[in-house]
């Protein structure tokens, strides 16, 4: 990065200067960091179950863990589980310490891109890498959702910033130990948090331990960090209970349920899901059906993101080979992620590949305002106030119920009204009402017997949720569609409910 004049300063600012540049003025900045994190996503805890995967977590803090129940489903996420488990026992909410470990982890993927760049906070480039990070749509959102995807970013990326800040430069320097073992510490638990963020630190895992002295002892710090979490869930699952789960879920992910290209071949969705959870659904950008505003966001995304590539460029950043090894580490994970998760549903999984391009946005937009030109320092205003008003339109949606939300409501009022009262839908809905204590009888639309069933039923209601109106072979009473925006979440953001009255 290249040096910029420092410019001439009045003696109040250089005096504010000094604080803000002394060791009480780091904590400060990270305090207030963390505080701002936690503070704004507290403001913004949901208290409903917004799909079948948040049940999952939300059960296993608020129920019991038991991974052979799916509560969570295998690997079971017991460091995230954990993490969000001890602080539910003090607030006694387990939507709020969703919401602490949230914040916490914003402020840790700050932790992370500001070790993995070399930049400190307490710099334009610092704050403004934190601001982007803070008021990023997608994060703010992960940052409620009872899920571990960001609490698994945070700790990939900081993971991938240690491993890569203890590589030499050249053969004449030496490996930073420290470092590396901290590293491959936090790699072990990863694979606790988030095992499929681990792609992204493979490469630098093993050039670490191939340039280590002691490649031995950094092997065994990670078994040792491994076995933290994986020996209690061992104890509490049963050896062999764990390994059927595994065996079940694994399988089922790349062969049946999980997205992966076997069961969603189609190339061409592949593709635009992983541009819309990046582009759309990560940086706000434009896309068909969005309010204008959002277009504003995606050319001012466009257009800092490009200047800050050239002022990487300019400062020799792509001669450098830890750079090219972070790309590298992208492509990896990239790689894995567009071939064998569900990027066509589900837009967290690009949650790695969005933090390591928002240092970008960063790099161009401190270098905007270190110009101090009016007319620069307006727009940049204007582009974070478009930026920050696309984030906050969606974190107000995401406190109102999603579209499976609301349709529990209906089916749960209509349940309550006399007589029998049938639902009918797939096994994973049936399991989502059911779980959430929806008092009627349930029947699967997959099992010819159940769909027998319905069709000789004489009494009550028939509720079939989801479109499946031709399955009773008559016309609905009447039809009640709920809706949420999909860029709040892209699964299910239009379930409809066909009533049939007999």
């Amino acid at each position: 990065m290249s040096s910029i004049p420092s410019p001439v300063l009045s003696a109040p600012q250089r005096e504010w200067r000094d604080v803000v540049r002394s060791p009480s003025g780091q904590w400060i900045a990270w305090g207030a960091l963390v505080i701002g994190c936690m503070a704004s996503r507290l403001a913004t805890t949901i208290t409903y179950i917004e799909d079948p995967d948040s049940l999952r977590f939300a059960l296993s803090v608020a129920d019991s863990y038991d991974v052979a129940a799916l509560q969570p489903h295998f690997p079971g996420y017991p460091v995230f589980w954990a993490a969000v488990k001890l602080l539910s026992l003090p607030t006694g909410s387990f939507s709020t310490s969703f919401s602490v470990v949230g914040g916490l982890a914003t402020a840790g993927l700050v932790w992370g891109l500001l070790r993995l760049w070399e930049m400190p906070l307490r710099s334009v480039e610092g704050a403004t890498l934190a601001g982007v990070v803070t008021l990023n749509p997608l994060l703010w959102l992960l940052g409620n959702r009872y899920m571990p995807d960001l609490l698994g970013t945070a700790g990939a990326v900081a993971a991938l910033a240690l491993l890569v800040r203890a590589l030499p430069l050249s053969h004449r320097e030496r490996m930073n130990e420290p470092a590396a073992l901290a590293g491959i510490m936090l790699t072990g638990l990863l694979a606790g948090l988030r095992l499929s963020y681990l792609p992204l630190v493979f490469v630098p895992t093993l050039l670490v331990l191939w340039h280590s002295r002691h490649p031995g002892q950094l092997v065994a710090a990670g078994l040792a960090s491994v076995a933290v979490w994986l020996v209690p869930m061992v104890l509490d699952t049963g050896l062999w209970t764990l390994i059927d789960v595994a065996w079940a879920q694994t399988t089922g992910h790349f062969t049946d349920f999980g997205g992966t290209v076997q069961t969603e071949s189609d190339l061409g969705r592949r593709v635009a899901g992983t541009l819309q959870g990046l582009w759309a659904d990560g940086l706000g950008g434009w896309w068909p059906g969005r309010h204008p505003l959002t277009g504003v966001v995606g050319a001012s995304v466009l257009g800092l993101g490009g200047l800050g590539a050239w002022r990487l460029g300019r400062g020799g950043a792509w001669r450098r080979p830890r750079v090219w090894l972070v790309i590298l580490c992208a492509l990896v994970y990239g790689g894995w992620m567009f071939f064998f998760q569900n990027v066509v549903h589900k837009s967290r999984h690009v949650l790695p590949l969005l933090a390591l391009l928002l240092p970008l946005l960063a790099l161009g937009a401190s270098f905007l305002w270190r110009h101090r030109s009016g007319v620069f320092q307006g727009a940049l205003c204007g582009a974070a106030a478009a930026y920050a008003a696309v984030t906050l339109v969606l974190v107000t949606q995401h406190l109102e119920p999603t579209a499976i939300a609301q349709a529990k409501q209906f089916v749960e009022a209509r349940a309550a009204q006399p007589g029998p009262t049938r639902v009918a839908s797939v096994p994973l809905v049936n399991t989502y009402l059911r779980t959430q204590e929806v008092d009627t009888q349930f029947l699967s639309i997959e099992d010819s017997a159940d769909v027998h069933r319905l069709r000789r039923a004489e009494t009550g209601r028939t509720l079939v949720v989801g479109t499946y109106a031709s399955l009773l072979r008559r016309s609905p009473s009447h039809t009640r569609t709920f809706y949420h925006n999909p860029h709040v979440n892209r699964m299910w953001p239009k379930v409809t409910v066909y009533v049939y009255e007999h």
